[in-house]
């Protein structure tokens, strides 16, 4: 049953999403600050937060091995009012940028695999194989076998290294804008919305009839930025949304059954769709100017080999170690390009495509995912802009198959 406040807030939602406007903004990657009590009767009000940012370190999977590495949904928050709907976007999108860092990610699996014998699935690798790629990052479990996988794209040139992929976002190539919505206000919140819109670029000018993507992001509130209209549900909702999010301790925790984040590839239309399956987003909730952001966040999930391969035969050379104005995809010698990324994206598998099927000695048949990201505040959500017309590309089977995979 829907309580009072969650149905007055869904009303809010409803009607922000019908005209397009909303009070706050929200970009990037996720960082949590716990927010302050008022003194009064314990309610809580965004004015109130204190810093708190640097004494919370980001969720690192579990404390134990059966444990994913979130934080409990909280109990019912009391029936508080919701506040305007939150936009925020992406300013960092890190998928291996800083190696002192480390990589970020979830027990995905919720199980510890030190050996090949003791994954959640099964992959006809050498232990020394599963040890490169595939074995936790530490004792507690912690899954991202795709740490650096875009490295492994390095084969197609620099631009699908980590700090070329952020240093696009930067540039305004692409992006992400969020919505959080029938929020409290409060650090607990057992019940808010969240939706994740991929994004083309920046508005050239926000004032022009039809805006136009070509901006450079300024990372302030005014920044508009245009939606990928792929991903547009109805009048202005994304199909990418966790009707079952929630709020505890300030960190904002979502789940996802499908997560798409296109990054643009340069010299290309095409964008790279890098497709998660059973993702999680999980930052602390912050405030930023007159609205909040997430800081320090990370998103987790499942990557399809099958969907990883999908996206490289597509790629489009213009002029990357000796091959010109070709696609991966096709005939003759380019083709062993993809051979060289498919061999790296097969020993890398780690887990299956669905939760519901860990631990049942399947074939593994995903590459576990960890992204760092940043946000900001914005003023509004933007607007949206389709893709340019792309002609079809790699339909023949040729030496590059149509929904090729790794073999079980």
């Amino acid at each position: 049953m829907v309580s009072g406040r969650k149905l007055r807030g869904l009303v809010l939602a409803g009607g922000a999403l019908a005209i397009g406007a909303s009070s706050a903004a929200c970009a990037a990657v996720f960082g949590f600050e716990r927010l302050g009590a008022d003194e009064g009767d314990g309610a809580t009000t965004p004015e109130t937060s204190v810093d708190a940012a640097d004494a919370t370190p980001p969720f690192e999977a579990g404390t134990q091995c059966g444990q994913l590495g979130l934080p409990e949904k909280p109990g019912a928050d009391g029936g508080s009012a919701s506040i305007a709907p939150l936009h925020m976007a992406l300013k960092v999108f890190d998928f291996g940028i800083d190696s002192k860092v480390g990589p970020a990610g979830l027990n995905l699996d919720r199980t510890c695999s030190p050996t090949l014998a003791l994954g959640s699935c099964t992959a006809k690798v050498s232990e020394a194989t599963f040890d490169t790629y595939a074995r936790d990052l530490d004792d507690k479990g912690l899954d991202n076998a795709g740490y650096g996988l875009l490295g492994y794209l390095g084969l197609l040139g620099s631009a699908f290294k980590p700090a070329e992929v952020n240093g696009r976002l930067a540039n305004g190539d692409y992006g992400f804008v969020l919505r959080l919505t029938s929020w409290n206000g409060s650090p607990e919140d057992d019940d808010v919305l969240l939706e994740v819109f991929p994004a083309l670029g920046v508005a050239v000018d926000a004032e022009a009839g039809v805006p136009v993507v070509g901006g450079k992001p300024k990372f302030a509130a005014s920044d508009y930025w245009l939606r990928d209209s792929r991903f547009k549900n109805v009048v202005d909702a994304s199909t990418l949304r966790s009707a079952s999010a929630y709020v505890t301790g300030g960190r904002l925790v979502a789940s996802f059954d499908t997560v798409s984040m296109p990054i643009n590839v340069p010299d290309d239309k095409k964008p790279l769709d890098i497709i998660v399956q059973g993702g999680f987003l999980f930052g602390a909730i912050v405030p930023d100017g007159a609205g909040f952001k997430i800081t320090d966040g990370v998103l987790a999930g499942r990557w399809r080999t099958a969907d990883i391969l999908a996206q490289v035969r597509t790629i489009y050379l213009k002029d990357t170690i000796g091959f010109k104005n070709v696609y991966v995809c096709d005939q003759g010698l380019v083709a062993s390009v993809y051979k060289a990324v498919k061999k790296e994206v097969c020993n890398g598998r780690d887990l299956r495509a669905s939760i519901s099927e860990d631990n049942k000695g399947l074939p593994c048949e995903a590459v576990s995912a960890g992204i760092r990201f940043d946000s900001y505040a914005l003023d509004s959500a933007g607007g949206f802009a389709d893709l340019p017309v792309i002609p079809a590309r790699c339909q023949q089977d040729g030496d590059v198959p149509l929904g090729d995979d790794c073999a079980p």
